[in-house]
This record gives C-alpha cells, sequence and structure tokens, in this order.
C-alpha cells in the first residue's frame, strides 16, 4: 500500500472518518478530488464503508464545465462507484449582495445536503481539501486579520448529526496528489480558473505559499502541527464559553452583567453563541459591540435586518422584530 493510501489511513485513525455505512466523495474531476476517489475505493472494503461520489456542474465554464461532468461520470463508472450528478446554472441563484462565489458555494453545499440525505442518516461527505488547502487557508484569513478559530485552518472534521464533513487527505500534500495519480496511471481535468491570479487563493497559493515553500520545504506539516494545537486551544475556550453561558441561563436569555465578568476569549465566545443562536452572523465587529453593552441594564443592538441584541432587566437575548423601511420619496401619513 502506498506512502499516500496510508496517510488517508492516518486521517480516519485520527479522527474516526469512516466509522459510518456510506461515504459519499465530493467529485470535481481536479487531481485532489480523484485522488481521493480512488483512496477511498480502495479503502472501503476494508474499512467497511459504502463509497458513492456526488458531481455539481456549476454551468460557468460552457462546454469546458460539460466536459468535467462527462470525465466524472466515466470514472465512476469504470471504478464501479455510484454517482450522483447534476447541472445548474449558478448563475441563475444568486442573491442581492452575494458574489458569484459565494452563490457557487451555497448551492454546491445544498447539493451536497441533498445527496447525502439521499443515501441515509449514517452518510457523511468527504471532500479533498489537502495540506496545502490548510496552509493556505491560515494565511488568507491571516491577511484579513482573525482570530484564533480562523488560525485553526481547515478541521478534518465538520458538523454532526445529520451533515457531517471529513477530509480524509488533510495530511496529503499536494505534490503528493500528483505523484500518487502518476503511479495510479490516472489523468484528471484542469479548471483554468485555478491558474488565475485574479482571486486571493490562487495568488497566495501561486505566489506566497510558493516562497515560503523555498524558505522551509517542511512548512505544510508544520502548519499542520500548529493547526491541531490551536484547535485543541480552541476546543477548550469554547467548552469554557458553553459552561458560562449554562451556568447564566436565565429565563429568555443570559445574565449579562455575570458575562460582562467573564475574561475577554470567554466572553466574546459566549457573545457569539447567543448571536449565532438568534440567526446573526456572529463576525468581529457585531461581537465586540454586543460585548460592549452587556454592563448596560437596558439597551438594544441591530446588528442586522430584523434582529436584535436586547438586554433587557440585565438578560440578554436575540429578539425578531421586523423592520419595515419608507423609500426616500415616501411621504409620511
Amino acid at each position: 500500500m502506498t506512502e499516500f493510501i496510508e496517510k488517508v489511513k492516518r486521517a480516519d485513525a485520527d479522527y474516526k472518518m469512516f466509522g459510518r455505512a456510506a461515504v459519499c466523495a465530493a467529485l470535481s474531476g481536479g487531481a485532489d478530488s480523484v485522488s481521493l476517489l480512488i483512496a477511498l475505493k480502495e479503502l472501503s472494503a476494508g474499512c467497511g464503508f459504502a463509497l458513492s461520489a456526488c458531481h455539481l456542474n456549476h454551468g460557468l465554464r460552457g462546454e469546458e464545465s460539460d466536459c468535467d461532468q462527462r470525465f466524472c461520470e466515466e470514472l465512476c463508472f469504470r471504478l464501479g462507484v455510484p454517482l450522483n450528478s447534476r447541472k445548474t446554472v449558478v448563475s441563475e441563484f444568486a442573491e442581492k449582495h452575494e458574489s458569484l462565489e459565494e452563490t457557487a458555494r451555497r448551492i454546491r453545499y445544498d447539493f451536497f445536503r441533498e445527496a447525502l440525505n439521499a443515501l441515509g442518516g449514517n452518510a457523511v461527505l468527504a471532500t479533498a481539501h489537502t495540506a496545502n488547502d490548510n496552509a493556505e487557508t491560515v494565511l488568507i484569513n491571516m491577511t484579513r486579520g482573525t482570530g484564533l478559530a480562523g488560525l485553526c485552518g481547515i478541521p478534518p472534521v465538520r458538523g454532526l448529526g445529520e451533515f457531517r464533513v471529513v477530509r480524509p487527505l488533510i495530511y496529503c500534500t499536494r505534490a503528493e496528489v500528483e505523484e500518487f495519480l502518476s503511479e495510479c496511471g490516472q489523468d484528471f481535468v484542469t479548471d483554468r480558473t485555478n491558474l488565475s491570479e485574479e482571486y486571493t487563493r490562487n495568488k497566495i497559493r501561486r505566489r506566497v505559499l510558493k516562497e515560503i515553500l523555498e524558505i522551509n520545504p517542511s512548512v505544510l506539516e508544520a502548519f499542520g502541527r500548529m493547526t491541531k494545537t490551536l484547535r485543541e486551544d480552541n476546543a477548550f475556550l469554547e467548552e469554557l464559553a458553553e459552561k458560562a453561558l449554562s451556568e447564566n441561563r436565565t429565563g429568555r436569555g443570559y445574565n449579562a452583567s455575570e458575562l460582562a465578568k467573564l475574561p475577554s476569549p470567554i466572553r466574546s465566545r459566549a457573545v457569539r453563541k447567543i448571536l449565532s443562536e438568534g440567526s446573526v452572523e456572529p463576525s468581529a465587529l457585531r461581537i465586540n459591540t454586543a460585548a460592549e453593552l452587556l454592563t448596560k441594564r437596558s439597551v438594544r443592538y441591530n446588528p442586522c435586518k430584523d434582529r436584535f441584541f436586547t438586554i433587557r432587566k440585565g438578560v440578554c437575548f436575540v429578539e425578531k422584530i421586523e423592520q419595515h423601511y419608507r423609500r426616500f420619496n415616501e411621504k409620511r401619513k
């Protein structure tokens, strides 16, 4: 068994990825996802899971996207892997204030959820994120300004219950992916948008990470060790925040003055959880603003449309209040 397969097995052993009856591989046709599918195919019998794949044709690159879909269909047929394949013109589903990239991701993960639901409640989604992707994610987050969570990189396992995502290639580098496919005599497709430096991740990949690898050829392993340690630290802080919320639960919310006394790392996490419970996307600005209000007896903060972070008689919570705005030239009645 190749070293590549051994790394996938180690990721499973470390994070208990395949302990369920069905694994669905997200397949784009690119090198990473093709190597993932082949590795999972080789491991499926020994690990005792049923393997399938899913492919979404975003319809963004015309005939090239259709060729990718045909490649995935032919590959799965040859390997004897059931494939759930669909073509969607993503640009037709864009919502207001949403980029095309964000729309594509939202549509893609909706499709993934449907694919898992079709397999039953014990299925997991396997994505082809590698050690390179993990390092790129950390570097991107650093350029934008991030806290501890952003430095944790890509979690090897994410989610519970109905939608669980695993990353079996998290210990494998892009170079190892290409070497493995070469050994297998397996080709793959190349998305030309991955070659363009118009996108931030591509700039990080093709310029920044390339330079760092020249300084330290083992930097991907170093990033892996760092993110593993930071995830453990972050998980501990998250547990403390959960404990603080549980101890200060009162009525419909939480004791604001007691939360205000918490150390900053715990307080900010507690506030983020409160915002998330109220369907508010917890940005740094929203978390910091809400946290600063915890010493107030009664106050209301509007972080987004129809949602208010409210402190009433010392109890903080998020409430939904519909907001209706008049047009600029609309007369008051």
